[in-house]
């Protein structure tokens, strides 16, 4: 009878698949031989942490590619062929990971990190305009004295995963930490599940979601694009294994702390004019946003997101405010500026403590380069207006103008289309992307003066006080 008893035993447990899920694993994270004590530790679903010894030990499950940790503050991973190395692939034959880390040689209570979106390579030739983008990080970096780090919003290649390979090379060249996401361009679209339309992107970058700590900030990268089974079909959306990731995650996090999350796909979707498709809006905000936002209450939240080629700040709440960044690769490389008019270029971030202030920086402009004006005739929708773009607008900046001298009052942002933008981009002009159109943007301004001869001067001051004027 126990024998019997045992066989169905076996038979059940295999069939919901219980008895091979899962087993045990250990190791040791450290530092020059000794051992780091708190040090979180995961497998994308399970977590524990280091003992006093640095040691781990933890219930792996069967499906889990990987085992990680999330980096503390002050320490460094190994960087290999441009990527941090912080995990490693579970093998069935193994049952011991072991992590060395580095210590970063300065204090990480000021650091600066840059983010950049969808550089989005589809031909290799593309890597030499990516190499300009580089190159003006490179330069950036030198200006500053605090320890930097970057970060990418995701659609990496334009689903040419063979040139991941090119892609590491290429940061490779920023000599210092560069995390990545995944962008909806980024997926194994010959695969048939979601589960399995990351496999080339760990293989290369590792896990599709993690954390890591910089100073007194928490950082978490995340996976919003659902990918259900074909084609180009994804949606912003968060599994619930993601989610219940995330909320233990942050349940190591002192609450009240800045917690940075980068993801593909905007979470909250906005536009003044039109009323999309559900299919539209599906793939270009986050579907299940409210219970991510709900994970989020009593942290002070930036996200950080890519996906629309253009540039826009959200106040999702007192305490969250999304980051929305325009392309590495402008518009797709076809042009210096975005569908918005927003140049070529990426977002630097300046961390203080728990405070977080920020700039866009086109490649090859100056810091100061923070709009753009055009004269009145320049838009023929608005005949008699002059046109101001400012580029990463919210709410809190200001922008006024005088007329010969005389101010006229603050300029009020509209929805509308940037001159050369549209000039760049109208429908089918594009010989290489024959879909490639401009969009609508809220951070255009307008103003009418008396007359188009009048000397017109621009003042804008941004949410940190910075003046910038034509």
């Amino acid at each position: 009878m126990k024998k019997f008893i045992y066989l169905i035993f076996i038979l059940l447990a295999g069939s919901y698949n219980l008895l091979p899920a899962q087993k045990i694993i250990q190791g040791t994270i450290y530092y020059n031989k000794k051992g780091l004590e708190n040090v979180v530790v995961t497998d994308g679903r399970n977590f524990t942490t280091t003992d006093a010894k640095g040691k781990f030990r933890m219930m792996t499950d069967k499906g889990q590619k990987q085992v990680y940790y999330s980096l503390p503050a002050g320490y460094e991973s190994p960087v290999e062929n441009g990527v941090p190395v912080f995990y490693q692939a579970l093998d069935a034959q193994k049952t011991k990971y072991d992590f060395e880390l580095l210590k970063v040689g300065k204090d990480q209570t000021k650091h600066t990190f840059v983010v950049w979106a969808d550089p989005q390579v589809i031909d290799p030739a593309e890597f030499k305009l990516l190499d300009k983008v580089v190159d003006d990080i490179n330069t950036l970096k030198k200006s500053y004295d605090t320890y930097f780090l970057g970060i990418s919003c995701g659609d990496i290649v334009f689903d040419r995963l063979n040139l991941f390979g090119e892609y590491k090379k290429t940061i490779s060249k920023m000599n210092f930490s560069f995390y990545q996401s995944i962008g909806n361009h980024d997926l194994d679209y010959t695969n048939i599940t979601d589960e399995t339309s990351t496999q080339t992107y760990q293989s290369q970058f590792g896990p599709d979601y993690y954390s890591f700590n910089v100073g007194n900030i928490h950082y978490i990268v995340l996976d919003d694009v659902f990918y259900y089974g074909y084609s180009y079909h994804y949606m912003g959306y968060f599994p619930q294994k993601q989610l219940d990731w995330l909320s233990q995650d942050l349940s190591y996090v002192r609450k009240g702390s800045t917690v940075v999350i980068t993801l593909h796909i905007p979470t909250y979707y906005t536009d003044a004019n039109s009323k999309p498709d559900m299919e539209y809006k599906q793939k270009n905000s986050l579907i299940n946003a409210q219970a991510f936002y709900d994970l989020l209450k009593g942290f002070s939240v930036h996200i950080l997101a890519g996906h629309s080629h253009t540039q826009w700040n959200t106040l999702i709440s007192d305490s969250i405010f999304e980051h929305t960044h325009s392309a590495a690769s402008a518009s797709w490389w076809q042009g210096e500026i975005g569908l918005d008019g927003t140049p070529k270029g990426y977002t630097v971030y300046e961390a203080n403590g728990d405070n977080l202030k920020w700039y866009f920086k086109g490649v090859g402009l100056s810091k100061e380069h923070q709009f753009k004006f055009y004269p009145v005739g320049t838009d023929a929708d608005n005949p008699g207006a002059f046109i101001v773009n400012v580029y990463n607008y919210d709410p809190l900046w200001k922008a006024e103008w005088y007329e010969n001298g005389v101010r006229m009052g603050d300029l009020k942002p509209y929805w509308g289309v940037d001159p050369l933008a549209k000039e760049l981009y109208a429908p089918g002009k594009n010989k290489k992307y024959s879909w490639l159109e401009y969009v609508e943007t809220n951070h255009l301004f307008k103003g009418i003066p008396e007359s188009k001869e009048s000397k017109i001067e621009i003042k804008v001051t941004d949410r940190f006080g910075n003046q910038y004027s034509f």
